[in-house]
């Protein structure tokens, strides 16, 4: 029997993105920095198998590896914007460059 289309995966890239305004167990923080205010979250390695380029080195980072989240609290074109431009950092490139 053949499945259904409901039964099919969602495309994760139509999903909107998920809200990290609530900090899971103290991990996220808040920094001002010269060009704004960013929040910064550590997040653990995990076996997704995705993987993400550095804003500051533009070499590969592994979700196996732990790393960094951060985005502008306050972007210039809207508050949701400073969300949907959240990159992952390796930890010494973002505090190094950041």
């Amino acid at each position: 029997m053949p499945r259904s289309n409901s039964s099919r995966r969602r495309n994760k890239w139509s999903a909107p993105a998920r809200d990290l305004s609530e900090s899971v167990s103290g991990m996220r923080r808040s920094r001002d920095l010269p060009d704004g205010t960013w929040s910064i979250q550590h997040v653990a390695g995990n076996s997704s198998g995705k993987s993400y380029v550095c804003p500051g080195c533009g070499q590969q980072v592994a979700a196996a590896t732990a790393h960094v989240v951060a985005w502008r609290q306050d972007a210039a074109h809207g508050i949701d914007i400073g969300l949907e431009s959240r990159r992952h950092w390796h930890t010494r490139c973002f505090q190094r460059f950041r």
